[in-house]
């Protein structure tokens, strides 16, 4: 029987700032519960040393969507300031279309994308 846990290897390009990245997309994931509704494509993070960016892509600029997406990156703040100093303030960077290379989160980590048979209102039966 094992007594120790398994040996993470990392790749060549790992390093601060990929570990940075990962925390920052680990604790999104974890507020994200909850607060991605039906109109959000897509939404993902630009983990910066002094801004995080949460670049969310929506179908309609809906109060209630807006408001989730506004306690997402509130959360994301909130969590980070348990533990990381200084902590990065979190913005909102809304992008009203689709998630091609015209959303500003398209190029960066993403937590969230919306299944093409969602968008086009495919129900499997």
């Amino acid at each position: 029987m094992r007594t120790e846990p398994p040996q993470v290897k990392y790749g060549p390009d790992y390093g601060p700032r990929t570990a940075w990245q990962n925390v920052v997309l680990l604790e999104a994931l974890q507020v994200a519960q909850g607060q991605i509704g039906a109109h959000v494509r897509g939404v993902a993070v630009e983990a910066g040393d002094e801004l995080i960016v949460v670049p969310a892509c929506i179908d309609d600029e809906d109060a209630n969507t807006l408001e989730d997406l506004a306690e997402l990156t509130s959360h994301i703040e909130a969590s980070l300031e348990q533990y990381v100093e200084p902590t990065p303030a979190v913005q909102l960077r809304l992008h009203v279309g689709d998630t091609d290379p015209s959303w500003p989160g398209y190029e960066h980590r993403r937590l969230h994308l919306m299944h093409w048979r969602t968008r086009e209102g495919y129900i499997s039966e």
